[in-house]
């Protein structure tokens, strides 16, 4: 009882100093009020908050948080001292532009339970406080993790140095930082780390051990406070899913880092690498201090093979793993358990099935399944690596003719790439591509895709034809300068940026050539750009229509561009999010008097029972309005809903359910003119996942929307390509009739890089019913494929 008490008075006093941390700060900090709350967010490194917990840090500083930043490790692992003031540098700048302040800094040593802590107050914005422990880091890929050594075996780390001299370096214990932790989080009234509940090298082990320690001395504080865990490498194969506001500003903050910590932001404004994939996601997972968890707790992940479209899934005790079309059956449910090994050792886990209990190993040059022992060397994996999954004999696990396989772990490609999850940007429904247009008014289609600019947030655009072999040509490019110093942000006022808007492809002006369209937000509403085709370029961007702060593009499921007056110009249909269920579809059609000026939009229907997540595609007749397919995805069924044109007003028909082999996430839709110049067929690509064991096939269904039957027929087979990296459209022009993919060509792939490949489009003549001929190969495009991707609709 008595050491209770005193421990009582001990946490109470530590919590009081704590508490009054800010209001005793050196200078103009003394100004930092923290009424509205305390944030504390506790990482690894001097760049882990900026890729992986951020917006959200930025939210509470513009909400007017005190926000308390600390940072564990200085500078990487095997890092000189002038490396971690490198990165402390750059964390400065991009605080400073999160703030929107100059960089300028109090810096000074502070003692925090008996342990000197170098502490950076900006000064134009004194509630933003960066703490820095400066402890030795660990290989992100195996070797020693003085962390690991200190959390689990009790060692004791030296600090770098705290002074810039190189003098003042501290000695910590597992005691001692619990201590120092618990100080700084006392006044917390919100808590964000990392993930603890993972192993190496799934994240990187200091991720893991920082946010375990966090977690740890949390439950210790004796008072209840959220607590959120964010999950760190696996998210850049993950769907992106902040808002385009949010991606663009933290592009900026992020890009500002890395302007100091490695001098070049190319890879920041791309989704080519890890950096860039990382900074369009926010993956967390929310508890509370008061309640007591483990400092591990083991979750179940699926291993899918996006190249393949399947997951690895355990047959039954004692056979061999395969790889099968994901159910999310306990077949498919995995677990990385961690085994006793030295922090560090890159063999560090076994792959268990959660069915069958039973561990894979690794004999003679197969798998098999079998009873686990944790100190058979047969039996140990290095998990997830930045997608590949290496066996206990440092073989790389992949897919090949549709199969499970192993081989050496060089030049490999993205069969051998692996996510922890079968939610990936591989089955992301929302992305798109290629859009495909008339933009010569020759009677040729042609494809028209956006590259992202590396050197800032703007893109090009290209137009290749889909005729013949030949090099694109750029139609346009936005250039948007980035400036590292910057305080305002990249893409204020009209500057059009990859990340925050959105295109459409149609006739606007009725000239009979297709123009583009750029939709972004915009004095609280959302701006129409036309860019007018001029047969061989885009013309800058006019405001064609300006809208209300009634319509954002946030709310805005999905833009259509199509002909919905009949008066030979295309109008843009907007699919708003209503605030009880449902969309609202309004139109904006080009005024009358002004072909390149758009007017108010105008609602044609209220449809309170549609689902928010619906792809509409467009249903057109030569002369005629035209009218709308919507194609969602619910409770694990695949439905299509015709709605109906009746000029300046639409009819929401009923929902048809299609049948069960046709998975929402693995269903790529287009309309075509599949019988005729007026016929409406919408065409279906799936992955094929039967056990033929081919590689790379891809099966075709259509729907004859004219006919009495509401079945989809098989139409036709693809063969060496993934359903993942392929775009479908279907054209008619004065060349006939021709499914087009838009596709990514495989490529051997670096070690940080999530994907590779050139963008390509290949061209299958169709006849009637969509009898595909020979595939024509049109060649690569400029430009890496991932870089062309984007973000269509806002909800799958």
């Amino acid at each position: 009882m008595r050491s209770s008490a005193i421990r009582l008075v001990r946490d109470s006093f530590v919590a009081c100093l704590a508490l009054l941390f800010f209001a005793f700060l050196p200078g103009s900090a003394r100004a930092a009020d923290c009424g509205a709350g305390t944030l504390v967010t506790v990482v690894a490194h001097l760049d882990d908050d900026l890729l992986f917990v951020d917006p959200a840090i930025s939210e509470r500083l513009d909400a007017g948080w005190c926000i308390t930043t600390v940072h564990l490790i200085g500078g990487a692992n095997g890092a000189d001292f002038a490396y971690v003031q490198t990165r402390e540098r750059a964390s400065r700048l991009a605080y400073a532009r999160m703030a929107g302040v100059p960089d300028e800094w109090l810096e000074s040593n502070v003692t925090i339970a008996g342990k000197l802590v170098h502490q950076m107050v900006l000064k134009a914005s004194p509630r933003v406080r960066l703490l820095e422990l400066r402890l030795p880091g660990g290989a992100v890929r195996g070797g020693r993790v003085p962390l690991g050594l200190l959390w689990e075996q009790r060692a004791t780390l030296l600090t770098y140095p705290l002074n810039a001299d190189g003098s003042a370096r501290v000695k910590y214990d597992r005691d001692g930082l619990s201590a120092t932790l618990k100080a700084i989080l006392a006044p917390a009234t919100l808590i964000y780390t990392l993930n603890p509940d993972t192993v190496p090298f799934i994240e990187h082990p200091d991720h893991i051990l920082t946010a375990r320690v966090t977690r740890h001395v949390a439950q210790t504080l004796g008072k209840s406070a959220p607590i959120i865990y964010h999950v760190t490498y696996p998210t850049g194969s993950w769907p992106g899913n902040l808002p385009a506001a949010e991606v663009q500003r933290k592009r900026d903050i992020v890009a500002s880092y890395f302007s100091i910590d490695g001098s070049e932001s190319s890879h920041v404004f791309g989704e080519f690498q890890w950096d860039g994939n990382w900074i369009s996601r926010r993956y967390a997972f929310a508890d509370r201090t008061d309640r007591r968890v483990p400092d591990f707790v083991s979750h179940p992940i699926q291993l899918f093979n996006a190249a393949a479209s399947r997951c690895l899934n355990a047959p039954g005790p004692g056979r061999a793993p395969t790889l099968a079309a994901c159910t999310g059956s306990p077949a498919q449910q995995w677990r990385w358990d961690p085994l006793t090994v030295y922090p560090g050792n890159t063999r560090n886990a076994a792959l268990v099935s959660v069915e069958t209990s039973q561990c894979i190993a690794e004999r003679d040059g197969y798998l098999v399944a079998e009873t686990c022992d944790q100190w058979d060397v047969a039996q140990r994996w290095t998990p997830w690596d930045f997608g590949l999954v290496y066996t206990p004999m440092r073989h790389c696990l992949g897919e090949n003719d549709g199969k499970l396989t192993m081989r050496g772990c060089t030049a490999l490609t993205t069969r051998y790439r692996w996510a922890t999850t079968q939610h990936t940007q591989a089955n992301d429904l929302r992305l798109a591509t290629a859009m495909v247009g008339d933009v010569a008014g020759s009677s040729e289609q042609s494809a028209v895709y956006v590259q992202r600019q590396h050197d800032g947030p703007g893109f090009n655009v290209y137009a290749a034809s889909l005729a013949k072999v030949s090099p694109p040509a750029l139609w346009y490019a936005s250039v948007v300068p980035f400036d590292p110093l910057a305080t305002a942000a990249s893409c204020a006022g009209d500057k059009l940026c990859f990340d925050s808007v959105r295109f459409l492809l149609g006739d606007f002006d009725g000239d009979g050539k297709a123009d583009l369209m750029i939709v972004a937000a915009r004095e609280g509403g959302t701006a129409f750009w036309l860019l007018r085709s001029a047969g061989d370029h885009f013309e800058a961007p006019r405001l064609w229509l300006q809208t209300s702060t009634a319509f954002k593009p946030d709310l805005t499921q999905q833009y259509v561009a199509a002909d919905f007056t009949a008066a030979g110009r295309a109008s843009v249909l907007i699919a708003q999010k209503r605030a009880d269920s449902g969309l609202d579809l309004w139109v904006a059609s080009p005024q009358k008097s002004a072909a390149s000026v758009g007017s108010a939009p105008a609602l044609w229907a209220q449809a309170r029972n549609l689902p928010r997540n619906v792809n509409l595609l467009v249903r057109e007749t030569a002369g005629s309005r035209a009218s709308l397919i919507a194609v969602d995805g619910a409770n694990g069924r695949l439905a299509f809903t015709s709605i109906a044109n009746e000029g300046a007003r639409m009819t929401v028909g009923e929902r048809t359910v299609l049948p069960a082999s046709f998975v929402p996430d693995f269903v790529k839709v287009t309309m075509g003119a599949v019988h005729g110049r007026d016929s409406n067929t919408l065409i279906l690509l799936t992955p094929h996942l039967d056990e033929s064991g081919e590689e790379g096939t891809i099966d075709v269904a259509t729907l004859d929307l004219s006919g009495a039957t509401s079945a989809p027929v098989p139409a036709a087979t693809l063969h060496d390509l993934s359903w993942s990296d392929v775009f479908p459209q279907f054209v008619r022009d004065r060349h006939g009739a021709a499914l087009m993919l838009f596709r990514r060509t495989d490529a051997t792939l670096g070690d940080f890089y999530f994907t590779g490949g050139a963008p390509a489009l290949s061209r299958y003549p169709s006849g009637n019913g969509l009898a595909l001929g020979e595939a024509q190969d049109l060649g690569k495009l400029p430009g890496l494929f991932s870089e062309t991707v984007r973000i269509d609709r806002l909800a799958q």
